[in-house]
């Protein structure tokens, strides 16, 4: 991905969800659970942050519920309109979605562990991660076309946010099934001018979850 020097990145995933207590594959269809009193809680704390440093030119979220809930926090918190990217929606697990590992290790026996090993191969009904890597690439070029220079904060989801990050770093995508993303933690990448040797981007953080202190879990 390339971006006029500058452009920069903030990356967000959504709050949790019972979904994410409970471990279950969430996707982008299916149920689309709402955040649970703890993604609100983890959403608002998000939002204080963002809101206390300020900085942010345009605000982008996933249109899955969980995501733009976590989006209208941090828009009210920075005072900006909230642009909805369809593409910017989560992985669709298709048959997996909703379920747990184990659920899906006995409904679908060691295909999950091969899955996790590859990116182009779709969950049974679902996208692979390289589709997903492709669309939200998609995104952060129009939007970094868009807006040269600016900080830009994505609002979406695990795998989103790994992909990026992965790309920022040149490295293959499979290395994203090797990262974590926390609810609301946060990423950022930065386009560096092209004759600087660490270019094109620059990650400056990733996984920020340190707005989480003192909520349960952490």
């Amino acid at each position: 991905m390339s971006a006029a020097p500058g452009t920069t990145f903030l990356l967000a995933r959504h709050g949790a969800t019972a979904h994410t207590a409970e471990g279950r594959l969430s996707g982008c269809t299916g149920a689309n659970p709402p955040l649970s009193e703890l993604g609100r809680q983890q959403a608002q704390r998000l939002a204080a942050v963002l809101g206390a440093v300020g900085g942010v030119d345009v605000l982008a979220c996933s249109p899955v519920r969980r995501a733009h809930e976590t989006a209208q926090a941090a828009a009210a918190a920075l005072g900006l309109p909230l642009r909805v990217e369809d593409d910017l929606r989560e992985i669709d697990f298709g048959d997996w979605e909703g379920l747990t590992p184990a659920e899906v290790d006995e409904g679908w026996p060691g295909r999950q562990p091969a899955w996790r090993r590859q990116v182009t191969e779709p969950a049974p009904g679902g996208e692979s991660v390289e589709q997903v890597g492709e669309r939200v690439a998609a995104v952060r070029a129009r939007l970094a076309a868009e807006h040269p220079g600016a900080t830009i904060l994505l609002v979406s989801h695990m795998y989103p946010v790994k992909l990026t990050v992965v790309d920022a770093l040149a490295v293959p995508r499979l290395v994203m099934h090797r990262m974590h993303v926390d609810p609301t933690g946060l990423s950022e990448v930065r386009a560096l001018p092209e004759e600087d040797p660490r270019g094109p981007w620059l990650v400056l953080r990733h996984n920020d979850a340190a707005h989480l202190r003192g909520l349960a879990g952490r």
